[in-house]
């Protein structure tokens, strides 16, 4: 039962026990009850529909037409920035604050 022992499941009890008190500790596991087994619907629920889904072939597409296309001209690729280029610019503009004399 989830890999714990018994010693573990009655200590367990026990922590619930002064936690809860007697009185709601029967609702608690109840609750805890209903949650598990909609854990595990929900879980068979996931296995079966990813069975379904791997056992179906893969959808084929339609079959493609032999039309001529026209091959477009390459655009040269627009120039990118790199950061050493970020730090030259910097260099060449530095941004100098003005300082307030008073």
């Amino acid at each position: 039962m989830f890999g714990i022992g018994m010693g573990e499941f009655i200590l367990i009890l026990i922590v619930g026990l002064i936690v809860f008190g007697p009185s709601k500790l029967p609702e608690v596991g109840r609750a805890l009850g209903k949650g598990l087994r909609e854990f595990r619907k929900a879980q068979a629920a996931l296995t079966a529909t990813l069975e379904e889904s791997a056992s179906e072939p893969p959808k084929q597409s339609a079959p493609e037409s032999k039309s001529v296309t026209l091959e477009k001209k390459s655009e040269p690729e627009p120039a990118r920035t790199t950061v050493d280029d970020v730090i030259a610019t910097a260099k060449q503009n530095p941004i100098v604050k003005e300082q307030k004399s008073d």
